[in-house]
């Protein structure tokens, strides 16, 4: 067994007692009545909210501990989904790309973990608009943040493979073959590394390439793998969003090291990853600041740790 390997299954031994003190974070909050949404009000805004009923959920799938069933149970209520639903329908561009991205997510956790059908018709319909919001029309790859496009391809192809929907998955191959002439157009190493972003751009766009099928392994390597080597942790965030990117480049290089087959990109992700989890006022702290939302990104770096095959 190689160091990396080593550091990783240890690392996996560890994350059990990270999800439990993470997730009590959404699990708190996510009760809130900051808005007027009727599901999704807590945790300031429907996003962070959704994402935060995500997690419950994923913290019961990883650990089978189910001390939060009753909280996502009230929260998915099927009165307040139809309401939900209603309110998508009725403003189209509201949570484009990325909440609706996250509510993918939160669907596909759920059918997996509670083997519940509840969202599927409103998971369909949020599918739907994704794609309709991409597809036959010129997309920035490199958008940042909330209307990061890398992030809503990600979730189409995951929410696409568990629902056995191909014609989803092909629309995400179709968007993606779109964009992945990108990756000889690459933000400059420099500039990116200024922004204080809570997405991994780059991380992030070859990951959605590599999933989809848009490019090769190789090609993502070549043209690709020597910059996202090149990265280094966030030891000093610079506003809010900042303090999420070491778990948002780490999930996306976790996943680099599987399908690249290489474990350098596994030993950086840990890196990110670790780092953040041993600050614990970044993700525990200030409400508004950081608590409301940023537990919920170190979950799923979580989740794809404790789910990641070891490069061979």
């Amino acid at each position: 067994m190689s160091d990396v390997a080593a550091r990783l299954r240890a690392f996996q031994d560890e994350a059990p007692h990270w999800l439990a003190l993470l997730a009590q974070v959404p699990a708190e909050h996510v009760r809130r009545h900051d808005t007027i949404h009727p599901a999704f009000h807590g945790c300031i805004d429907w996003h962070s909210a959704c994402h935060a009923t995500w997690a419950l959920l994923a913290y019961r799938g990883q650990s089978g501990d189910r001390q939060y069933d009753a909280i996502v149970d009230d929260i998915l209520m099927p009165a307040k989904l139809a309401a939900e639903a209603e309110d998508l329908a009725a403003r189209p561009q509201f949570e484009m790309p990325y909440g609706r991205a996250w509510f993918l997510r939160l669907a596909l956790e759920d059918r997996l973990v509670m083997g519940s059908t509840r969202l599927t018709f409103m998971a369909r319909d949020v599918a739907q608009s994704l794609i309709a919001q991409y597809r036959g029309r010129a997309v920035d790859p490199f958008a940042r943040e909330y209307a990061n496009p890398g992030w809503a391809l990600i979730n189409l192809v995951d929410y696409a493979e568990i629902e056995n929907r191909p014609d989803i998955a092909a629309a995400a191959r179709e968007i993606a073959a779109g964009m992945v002439s990108n990756l000889d157009r690459l933000p400059a190493e420099d500039d990116e590394d200024g922004w204080p972003d809570f997405m991994a751009v780059t991380p992030q766009f070859c990951e959605a390439m590599l999933r989809c099928g848009a490019a090769s392994a190789k090609d993502i390597a070549a043209k690709a793998g020597a910059r996202l080597l090149k990265l280094q942790p966030v030891t000093a965030p610079r506003k809010p969003h900042h303090y999420a990117l070491n778990f948002s480049r780490g999930w996306a290089l976790l996943a680099l090291g599987a399908g690249l087959n290489d474990e350098r990109f596994v030993s950086l992700a840990l890196d990110h990853i670790t780092l953040s989890l041993h600050h614990p006022s970044w993700w525990r702290g200030d409400y508004r600041a950081v608590a409301h939302w940023v537990p919920q990104f170190g979950i799923f770096a979580l989740q794809r740790a404790l789910r990641q095959d070891f490069p061979k």
